[in-house]
């Protein structure tokens, strides 16, 4: 049982996990209270606060102003209205030429001090930042930026690198490296990379890097922006980036002609290869083994076999990989993967950006290429660097060295006293509150901010905290912050193991691997809902659920019973059989199914040139979120297993092989 070893006040920490909140009769009970026919004036707090938020997102300050009348200042989320309020008032004040701001900047500066270093203040300072920015007022902005605690806004960073500029200051690094990251320039950064080049500090071979780099990222904004810089005609531009074919009858220049070949591979890499074929181009060595690059990344996304010839192609010509940043190269080197051509593998790793070099995922793949290419020393050298990371490569690297995934011994559980710390958080209270009115993204943020900066030991104290009020997502997810001590009972909870392990067993399923599902869909929350509907634990969709339903021979099934534990462990564990089934047993096709629907992972292997082991096959789905899915899923499996059992697992073993087979549409949905 999680938590083990605990003493008494931790045992009963459990007890209350294990029976839990219920939180669809809290959302439940929200709605209602939100539906009421009672007049604003009448509304209790906690519903003007729900229907102060909505009226926020829709831009209605004048039912914000008379709701916050209804919110007591020693309500727990009170400060929410006035910073609404504001965030409106800055937002609404777009065109700010001829304005004065000066009675609006008082109210946000007494905010800011009368709310400290909480992230409400936080929140809106950052917005208050943007619109100084925009307002080109560097004294105030200079003034609160050192204040700014989130640091999450590469549009601060580039506004504070203009008003640098502005002072002939140089540049810190916080901000160029937010315009090196930004894959969008937008406003703020694109006027920062202007402001660069006027000042002499980016010449025309930084701004045409940057181009290729808004070229790989399919950046439209970012290639007009530099484009503008660089001098290319804004017309060209514009066909390139929309009719791009057309683009060569007019011989408008290499620069532009990239551009057009990027778009062309994007839609239909044959015919940008026919294209590249074709002599008068123009382009030099390196533009050409850039634009082969983006044909090849293109048509591996797509799992075209072309690609890997394509990708050999790019390889042959000299000095185009300092043009690439790492996102061809990344879809090269899958292709090279597929072909398990190992040499091509290393040589493409080689040329990778030093930062990527570094990455985990790469890591350990030079190292199959080293062990391939009989260097087996330098291979136990980049293993050794990442065997210890509690994560898919690094489970995949300590397998290389000799050694199983476990789950290493738990450190001493939180005290009563760290545990306690948590609990006088106020804006652990805060997060709390707002999930109580089914407020989860204001809650999560809230909860986040209390984590900058804490021990080990306090993120445990705040993550048992967590399991002591059912938030069991914040519990996993405060548990995987520590470094160096670690509680794995924590960070892979095991909550209502025994209707999950019989409805495991019923369909004949791992509950080691429906846990490790489970924990990447939803984190534990019965209530869990995805942007696109689907719900519950196990997040089905409810075509999904009527399907399922349909065939358990359920007929009184209504949608919102998928938010119920019961019915969404019994209804998940049957899809999760059925796509199983319906994929040869294979657990890596499986996984992906079950995020991206059944008949994509059947697809993807139809090209393949020949059987790969699965970690091979996860790396190459062109879904960057079904990729980290099936990763992240079977990971967690593996450990989840080693947890049951007592006994090292094997995550290769677990991943298995996945073969070429011929496209035969699934029936499910």
């Amino acid at each position: 049982m999680f938590l083990k070893n605990l003493r008494s006040f931790s045992l009963l920490c459990v007890a209350i996990l294990s029976l839990g909140l219920n939180p669809v009769q809290v959302e439940a009970q929200r709605k209602a209270r939100a539906s009421s026919p009672r007049t604003e004036q009448t509304l209790a707090a906690d519903d003007a606060i729900i229907a102060a938020r909505l009226a926020t997102a829709n831009v209605q300050r004048e039912r914000l102003t008379s709701l916050a009348s209804v919110v007591p200042d020693t309500h727990l989320l009170q400060a929410y209205l006035p910073y609404w309020d504001l965030k409106l008032r800055l937002n609404e004040d777009r065109n700010v030429e001829g304005k004065d701001f000066g009675p609006l900047d008082v109210e946000v500066q007494a905010f800011l001090t009368k709310h400290g270093k909480s992230l409400v203040s936080d929140l809106l300072r950052r917005d208050w930042m943007l619109q100084l920015g925009k307002r080109r007022e560097w004294a105030l902005f200079d003034a609160y930026y050192p204040g700014w605690q989130l640091r999450d806004d590469t549009r601060v960073f580039c506004l504070a690198g203009i008003s640098s500029l502005s002072k002939s200051q140089p540049i810190t690094e916080e901000s160029s490296t937010a315009l090196n990251e930004a894959r969008g320039l937008g406003s703020e950064c694109g006027d920062f990379l202007e402001a660069l080049v006027k000042a002499g500090t980016y010449k025309r071979v930084d701004v045409l890097k940057r181009m290729y780099e808004a070229i790989e990222d399919n950046s439209v904004d970012s290639m007009r922006r530099t484009g503008s810089l660089l001098g290319l005609d804004p017309a060209a531009i514009d066909m390139a980036l929309n009719r791009p074919a057309k683009i060569f009858e007019l011989k408008w220049g290499q620069d532009v002609a990239l551009i057009a070949i990027s778009r062309m591979a994007r839609q239909d890499p044959e015919s940008a290869a026919k294209r590249m074929d074709e002599p008068g181009l123009g382009f030099s060595p390196a533009q050409s083994g850039f634009a082969w690059a983006q044909v090849a990344a293109s048509a591996m996304r797509k799992l075209q076999p072309e690609a890997l010839e394509w990708t050999r192609k790019a390889m042959s010509f000299p000095g185009q990989a300092g043009a690439l940043q790492g996102e061809s190269m990344g879809w090269m080197l899958r292709a090279a993967l597929r072909a398990q051509d190992w040499k091509l593998v290393s040589e493409l790793y080689s040329r990778l950006p030093a930062a990527l070099k570094q990455e985990p995922l790469w890591t350990y793949w030079q190292g199959r290429a080293l062990k391939a290419a009989k260097k087996n020393e330098e291979a136990i050298t980049l293993w050794q660097s990442i065997a210890s990371l509690p994560q898919f490569y690094g489970q995949l690297a300590a397998e290389e060295l000799g050694q199983l995934t476990t789950v290493p011994q738990n450190v001493a559980p939180a005290t009563e006293a760290e545990i306690s710390e948590a609990a006088r958080n106020g804006g652990l209270l805060r997060a709390q509150k707002f999930y109580e009115l089914g407020l989860r993204m204001e809650g999560n943020r809230e909860w986040n901010y209390q984590l900058r900066g804490l021990s080990d030991r306090q993120l445990l104290g705040y993550a048992t905290y967590a399991c002591t009020k059912s938030i069991l997502d914040r519990c996993v997810n405060t548990a995987d912050r520590t470094q160096n001590e670690h509680n794995y009972s924590l960070r892979f909870l095991t909550p209502f193991k025994e209707q999950l392990t019989k409805e495991a067993q019923e369909r004949n399923l791992d509950p080691a691997w429906v846990y490790g599902l489970i924990r990447q869909e939803s984190r534990f929350l019965m209530d869990a809902r995805s942007s696109v509907g689907a719900s519950g634990l196990m997040q089905v969709m409810p075509a999904t659920g009527r399907w399922i339903a349909r065939k358990l021979g359920v007929s009184d099934f209504r949608v919102e019973q998928l938010s119920e534990m019961d019915t969404s462990l019994r209804f998940g564990t049957f899809y999760l059989k059925s796509v199983l089934d319906d994929l040869d047993g294979s657990s890596v096709l499986a996984s992906a199914a079950y995020n991206a629907g059944p008949n994509r992972p059947r697809q993807w292997r139809v090209n393949l040139p020949s059987s790969v082991e699965g970690a091979i096959f996860a790396e190459m789905v062109p879904f960057s979120e079904t990729r980290d899915y099936v990763k992240k899923v079977l990971s967690n499996a593996t450990y989840y297993s080693a947890m049951f059992t007592g006994k090292p697992q094997s995550l290769k073993a677990r991943l298995g092989t996945v073969s070429p087979r011929a496209l035969a549409p699934s029936e499910l949905p």
